[in-house]
């Protein structure tokens, strides 16, 4: 009896003691410790801090050492496969200078200190010094339940902020990527155009811009839009014309019809010389560029009373009745611009609002030659209309140039 109770004793004697050395060790790393945060692999962690290094303001020399820290960690599972990183893996790297130097690509024990004192200063370690300034675990039942060293639990407590943090600065890097692509393009094709001293300056100073590794998405979409403005303002009119000039002439009569047009030509300007050309001009005008028909007047003197009746009131009232549904129709556009009174201001209108759905100069000009210039401004709307669901305004375009 006396026996077993002595051993009783001796083992609960133990306990306490392994407990009192747990709690009365001040600065140690310990697991019972270590904050709570979400299971994550060393690579996934490592990737995140890769991506926001110039957010936590640390360079590539400290981002090396921090890897160096994470291949320390006990993360080998019975099968020998990695295993995630949990609150019940020790935190607590306790790996001498030499071996933290030789994980890190051959860093000098200087450069290694002070890359420590960076990431101290960034909140991503936090060093548990011994009284000594050794490191070394603190074991029990033979497995470390804590250590002094370098603790990664600060780099741990934040991983999920960090993680989303990497998620948002990749998808800022592929906009900003396809911007850059943009705004080269349209620099190559400012080259082209005779522009100002001002301006010129501006698009050679693009070159270094882009090269800026710095460079935001802010900075990006401004260029970008005064590049689009330039291009707008100086070639969108040239192209109208040309694709103009094109349907013209896709639209001339053939030899056959050559004479039968000719003679009905002269026919007409026997009649009404003065009114026939500009009737024909203006028919043409309207049909080429995709715009409502409006009532022509009929080629004579103007003496009948049934002309008079045409520019009265009623008539004037009807036709503006008629004309009016056609802009009114386009509620996106309507929303910023007044109705046009001419076709340049229509023409201003379409390539302006184009360029706020992120087409091309080059598509909004085939588009207004194959299309005209009033179905361009409804297929605009109807696309404004559903801008949330357009990934490529560019792809959408073409497709519908296809169809």
């Amino acid at each position: 009896m006396k026996h077993i109770t002595s051993t009783a004793l001796a083992a609960g004697a133990q306990e306490t003691c392994a407990k009192s050395a747990e709690h009365s060790l001040p600065g140690m790393g310990s697991i019972t410790l270590q904050p709570a945060f979400r299971p994550i692999s060393r690579r996934d962690i490592m990737a995140a801090v890769n991506t926001c290094s110039r957010d936590l303001n640390i360079r590539q020399g400290a981002v090396v050492v921090l890897d160096a820290l994470l291949s320390c960690l006990p993360c080998q599972g019975a099968d020998g496969r990695e295993t995630p990183v949990s609150p019940a893996t020790l935190l607590t790297v306790y790996a001498s200078n030499e071996t933290l130097c030789f994980r890190a690509k051959g860093l000098t024990d200087r450069q290694l200190r002070r890359h420590l004192e960076t990431l101290e200063a960034a909140g991503l370690i936090r060093r548990r010094d011994s009284a000594n300034g050794k490191r070394f675990p603190v074991m029990q039942h033979g497995k470390p339940i804590g250590a002094f060293g370098l603790d990664l639990s600060p780099l741990f407590a934040q991983s999920d902020k960090l993680v989303a943090l990497a998620l948002r600065r990749r998808e800022e890097a592929d906009e900003l990527r396809g911007l850059r692509a943009q705004i080269l393009r349209l620099r190559a094709a400012c080259a082209e155009l005779h522009l100002s001293d001002a301006i010129t300056t501006f698009i050679d100073g693009l070159r270094n811009l882009m090269r800026r590794t710095s460079l935001t998405l802010v900075e990006a979409r401004a260029a970008l839009s005064q590049l689009t403005a330039i291009l707008s303002s100086h070639a969108a009119p040239q192209a109208v014309v040309h694709c103009k000039a094109e349907e013209v002439e896709q639209r001339l009569p053939s030899r056959a019809e050559a004479a039968d047009v000719t003679s009905c030509a002269e026919t007409t300007m026997d009649r009404a010389p003065d009114q026939a050309v500009p009737q024909t001009f203006q028919a043409l005008t309207a049909e080429t560029l995709g715009l409502p028909p409006t009532e022509q007047k009929p080629a004579s003197d103007g003496q009948n009373v049934r002309h008079i009746e045409q520019d009265s009131d009623t008539k004037k009232r009807r036709r503006e009745a008629e004309e009016l549904p056609g802009w009114t129709a386009l509620t996106e556009i309507n929303a910023f611009y007044e109705e046009p009174t001419s076709v340049q201001e229509a023409t201003r209108i379409a390539f302006e609002f184009g360029k706020m759905l992120r087409i091309s100069q080059d598509i909004l000009a085939s588009a207004a030659s194959k299309l005209g210039l009033w179905e361009l401004l409804k297929l605009e709307n109807r696309m404004a209309k559903q801008i949330g669901t357009i990934l490529n305004p560019d792809a959408y375009v073409r497709s519908v140039l296809r169809a």
